[in-house]
């Protein structure tokens, strides 16, 4: 197995068993490289710590002391890439993460843009939805 691949296996393995553990026994979603963090599998900042530093303990790798803002990691894929760039040695100008006024899945699916996202999401926090 790649270094690669074995990166997204833990990544994957961590996020699993972190969704999981909020699953009361349910099935887990498929996850995909897409997906987003907080929007689709309803992470919130503690599970981003956790599941960070159990992977700082696996890969020995820690992407978020100096080369990623932790801020900017809204999808599984970001996890990828951040540990990528750590394992390889690069710096911070190797990240870009996805934008954050980035269309989800379910907007796309509706055929919504993000500019319309952000006009239906400005409507609903002036309670106009």
């Amino acid at each position: 197995m790649s270094r690669r691949e074995a990166i997204k296996a833990a990544v994957l393995e961590m996020i699993e068993e972190v969704v999981g553990e909020d699953r009361d026994g349910g099935p887990l979603p498929e996850i995909k490289d897409t997906d987003l963090l907080v929007d689709h599998l309803g992470l919130r900042s503690l599970h981003l710590a956790r599941i960070t530093a159990m992977l700082e303990v696996e890969l020995d790798l820690d992407p978020f002391g100096e080369l990623v803002p932790i801020t900017s990691i809204r999808t599984v894929d970001d996890l990828y890439r951040a540990y990528d760039i750590a394992a390889e040695g690069g710096t911070s100008a190797d990240f870009a993460p996805a934008p954050a006024d980035a269309p989800t899945a379910a907007d796309m699916a509706a055929g919504r843009t993000a500019a319309q996202r952000v006009r239906a999401l400005r409507s609903r926090a002036r309670g106009q939805a």
